[in-house]
């Protein structure tokens, strides 16, 4: 899809980049920077210095020389900009927003409601996924992020499918009621949220909601609100990602050690041509890092049916 040079944009975008558009410039896989490239800038980062000028006119994912070293161009996703989003509050990670979305059962069309915005990282996710004729309303106690995220929703050509408004939830309820397809709540306190999430939900279709907690307390008293609250088909989910790498090994029985001492024990392997060789070396999966952050909440959902005229 092609839109004018004027119209940068997170749903469509031209073949090389334009004046305007928020380009993710890859520099290592730590460090990830976005910018909106306007000419007679320059971007300072640990490779040197790369003038915007440079970056205009070029196709998406190119490599381009900076002054101490190269880095890559990207058009931005949600998961690129979770990933270098400037951070205002702790935020939630591709692997949290994409079954988040699952849950919520999130598609293009769909009007979901959340609370609280934060950084905007599961924002700009669940906006590119109800988009273009769905809708996000997100809510937040804190006015400046609030402004911040409207900023960046105006930025990435997010602002027809979202509408970022100050509000506690907890106390005043959502912006919208009985229309919403999906509720999400990262809140300290959900269970005083549920009654308006239910409010917040289209009588006529049902819907879904979806509550993070970082502790089991918390979740416990959002079960028995939700089920007060008329919501069905309770379950929490603990999301526990883990990176393993594939390492060739020997190994080496109590028996053998026994019978042949500290040798390996052969493998016999029949190779593409037919010829058989031994080998010693057995390939497994191992956790690699050996040290990986893994619990990071625990996701709670549950269903609202549609009430019958």
């Amino acid at each position: 899809m092609t839109l004018a040079p004027t119209e940068p944009s997170f749903l469509a975008y031209n073949e090389r980049i334009q004046e305007g558009d928020t380009v993710i410039v890859y520099v290592t896989y730590g460090q990830m920077v976005p910018t909106v490239v306007k000419r007679g800038q320059t971007l300072m980062m640990k490779y040197g210095a790369l003038r915007h000028e440079f970056i205009i006119g070029k196709k998406w994912g190119q490599r381009l020389s900076a002054t101490a070293g190269y880095v890559y161009i990207l058009r931005p996703s949600s998961d690129l900009w979770t990933r270098s989003l400037p951070r205002r509050t702790q935020i939630l990670y591709t692997a949290d927003c994409a079954l988040i979305l699952s849950l919520l059962d999130a598609k293009p069309g769909s009007v979901i409601c959340e609370s609280g915005t934060g950084s905007g990282s599961l924002s700009h996710a669940i906006a590119l996924t109800v988009a273009p004729n769905g809708h996000l309303y997100t809510h937040d106690i804190d006015e400046t992020r609030t402004s911040k995220v409207l900023e960046e929703f105006k930025t990435h050509g997010l602002s027809s499918v979202t509408t970022a408004v100050v509000r506690n939830v907890c106390t005043s309820g959502f912006h919208v009621e009985n229309d919403a397809d999906g509720v999400f709540l990262d809140v300290p306190a959900p269970w005083e949220a549920i009654q308006f999430a239910a409010k917040s939900i289209s009588r006529k279709r049902g819907g879904r909601l979806v509550s993070f907690s970082p502790c089991l307390e918390q979740v416990q008293r959002a079960c028995l609100a939700m089920s007060a609250a008329g919501f069905i088909s309770i379950e929490t989910i603990e999301l526990v990602p883990e990176q393993k790498k594939i390492v060739n090994q020997h190994r080496q029985t109590l028996e053998e050690f026994e019978e042949i001492g500290d040798a390996y024990p052969k493998e016999r392997k029949r190779n593409a041509e037919g010829e058989v060789k031994e080998d010693s070396r057995v390939s497994t999966a191992i956790v690699f890092p050996y040290s990986q952050p893994t619990h990071t909440g625990y996701l709670t959902h549950a269903t609202l049916l549609p009430v019958l005229e």
